[in-house]
């Protein structure tokens, strides 16, 4: 009854924001507001927990497309056609009022992430059929979708760079399944080529965090601030003792204060960006290990800390699903040559995309069946260096 109840609940808000989003155009299709078919998609959606287990595992190569799954993304049709049609929209406007600080209500982000799960796994069924471009295209589609869901605070963002890796192992096993032909090849590097021109907006990401985190930077709700400092564990025990009396006996001199540390704080963090990726990512973990330690000393610093967020984190799975991405077109330049010749080329095509991790070309290795493309630079998140394997059906 509880999960019903739910369901009803969410529901009812999708269908309250899709209302209030509407524009007086109301006649024409599709809406100019990507926003507003996402959340139609939401409210078709029919969820099934074990069905939404078993794409994942298909989508993961785990299992292969079987009755049941065809069944269940048939079911989920209309659903499947909004988000397709929304993700052909420019805009996207989510609805979100940042103007309330950190207890805005940000869009519910699991039956979107289902959403697209069953898009690839759509994808998937499409290959297996031999459409092999309707099956690229509905990963293309996702792509799109990050965009759309990433335009907004950092945690918008590491959903939409959630959403590109799934897309993008999508389109590796898609490739996989068939002899590549130049057309579909052609048209496909033009496609990725015109999504890379659209980086994650981690720059605007993180300046919709400091704006929405000013909003609670403010004296009247310094009780709500140090309840959420001693009700989060991680948090209290990363700041240093002394803080909890800072904040008990502030005033508006010591927020005001607190707000100019901030916004030179997360300047710099968005400065730091236009490093190249390995200094960037150091930068963006010295800043804040430099925070951490200013605050023992100045209690300007303080809510700096208590709001500063992982960018760093965030940073560094961009930059890995990024790269991901970037082998995935040096890839399909080396299924052309392939398609071209009938033989995988002696070395890397010159001008291929390049590994982000290093700034250098991929490592490449012929293998049976297929090649590799190997990283020279480390992860930034993890010790290891990463490797792609792409297959060639013969």
């Amino acid at each position: 009854m509880k999960t019903i109840t739910s369901n009803k609940l969410t529901k009812a808000v999708y269908l309250a924001v899709i209302l209030l989003v509407w524009t007086q155009s109301a006649f024409a299709y599709p809406p100019d507001n990507a926003a507003v078919l996402y959340y139609r998609a939401c409210l078709f959606y029919q969820s099934d927990k074990a069905m939404m287990d078993k794409v994942t595992d298909l989508l993961k190569g785990r299992i292969d497309v079987d009755e049941d799954i065809e069944k269940y993304v048939e079911k989920n049709r209309h659903t499947i056609d909004f988000a397709l049609t929304a993700t052909d929209v420019k805009n996207c406007d989510w609805g979100v009022d940042y103007s309330k600080g950190f207890s805005t209500m940000m869009p519910h982000y699991a039956p979107l992430r289902n959403i697209a799960k069953l898009i690839l796994a759509d994808a998937k069924i499409l290959a297996e059929r031999g459409d092999y471009e309707t099956a690229l295209s509905c990963c293309l589609s996702v792509r799109k979708m990050a965009r759309h869901i990433s335009d907004g605070i950092l945690i918008s963002c590491l959903v939409g760079i959630a959403f590109e890796d799934l897309a993008d192992n999508c389109i590796q096993d898609v490739l996989a399944c068939r002899r590549p032909d130049l057309e579909t090849l052609n048209w496909l590097k033009g496609a990725l080529l015109e999504a890379e021109m659209h980086d994650f907006p981690l720059k605007a990401a993180i300046s919709k965090d400091a704006k929405t985190a000013m909003v609670d930077m403010r004296v009247e709700i310094k009780e709500e601030i140090l309840k959420m400092l001693l009700s989060d564990d991680s948090l209290a025990s990363s700041i240093p003792n002394g803080v909890s009396e800072h904040l008990k006996n502030a005033d508006e001199q010591f927020f005001e204060r607190n707000r100019d540390y901030w916004q030179g704080f997360t300047n710099q963090l968005i400065a730091a960006l236009d490093l190249p990726c390995q200094q960037a990512y150091d930068r963006l973990n010295e800043l804040n290990e430099r925070l951490l330690k200013d605050v023992v000393e100045n209690p300007d610093a303080i809510l700096s800390a208590v709001f500063a967020p992982a960018v760093g984190r965030v940073y560094g799975q961009a930059v890995r699903v990024q790269t991901f991405s970037n082998a995935i077109r040096a890839a399909v330049d080396i299924y052309t040559i392939k398609a071209r010749t009938g033989r995988l080329p002696d070395a890397l095509p010159a001008g291929s995309p390049k590994d982000l991790f290093s700034g250098k070309d991929f490592e490449y290795e012929r293998k049976d069946g297929g090649f590799i493309l190997r990283c020279q630079g480390k992860d930034l998140l993890k010790d290891e260096i990463r490797e792609y394997e792409f297959k060639i059906k013969k």
